[in-house]
């Protein structure tokens, strides 16, 4: 199985030209589009936001993860195999949290000999995605994929910012749930939230903080937007006090 994770949206060609990779080749490969709204032209916050993502995908996963605002530029593109899954990407910070909070992780150059046919701003359909399918069918890698021993992460275990709006306006921060303890408060936006369990701890129009689907610190206002109660925006910061 393939799994696809952007920011390029649903409207547009983008998602479809991906997929139509695949279609030329095989009828037989399940892709899964894991999400197409990570944070536009920001790498950092998606890191954070496709490393929750992908823990509940099988393992021998393949991921195409493609944020980037670099595309076309010196920045090389790479492929990540982090406990048994495949990352294939940009090398701008979007896979590094992946690699950081892996047990194992090595990663790897693609190599992409014949240029001629490659979009300078579609790595995704003209590099990534076919690079995939060659680690779908389990093709000799040293063919196309050159080792990188010295490549280690950058990343910070946490972030403690906004790096995702979902559409009920609950802001999702790069924060694991388990790293902060239950006693534990939020300071945002000048205003002291508390940990609860869900929404209907807290009454309606009530701002508070929980540890949502995806093991991440999410702020949220029951029966309410987060995102307007708040005017937030990714990359608004927050503090962690005790």
């Amino acid at each position: 199985m393939i799994a696809f994770f952007t920011d390029y949206g649903l409207t547009g060609p983008y998602v479809g030209q991906m997929k139509a990779v695949f279609a030329n080749q095989s009828r037989d490969i399940t892709v899964i589009d894991l999400m197409h709204d990570a944070p536009v032209f920001n790498p950092l916050a998606s890191s954070y936001l496709l490393t929750a993502t992908v823990k509940y995908l099988p393992r021998e996963m393949i991921v195409v993860a493609v944020v980037d605002p670099g595309v076309g530029s010196s920045r090389k593109a790479v492929a990540l195999n982090a406990d048994s899954r495949w990352f294939v990407g940009p090398d701008n910070g979007l896979l590094d949290v992946v690699a950081m909070q892996s047990d194992r992780s090595e990663w790897y150059e693609i190599i992409v000999d014949d240029k001629r046919h490659i979009s300078a701003s579609f790595h995704g359909r003209d590099i990534f995605a076919p690079i995939a399918l060659q680690l779908f069918n389990q093709e000799p890698i040293e063919s196309f994929l050159k080792f990188l021993p010295s490549k280690i992460s950058q990343a910070e275990c946490d972030l403690a910012e906004i790096i995702y709006s979902d559409g009920y306006g609950n802001l999702m921060t790069g924060i694991r749930a388990a790293s902060v303890s239950l006693s534990t408060r939020l300071l945002f936006k000048n205003k002291t939230l508390s940990r609860c369990t869900t929404f209907s701890d807290v009454a309606q129009g009530e701002a508070f903080f929980y540890e949502n689907s995806q093991g991440l610190i999410e702020i949220a206002v029951n029966s309410g937007s987060a995102k307007k109660f708040f005017n937030a925006a990714i990359g608004d910061e927050i503090i962690i006090t005790d």
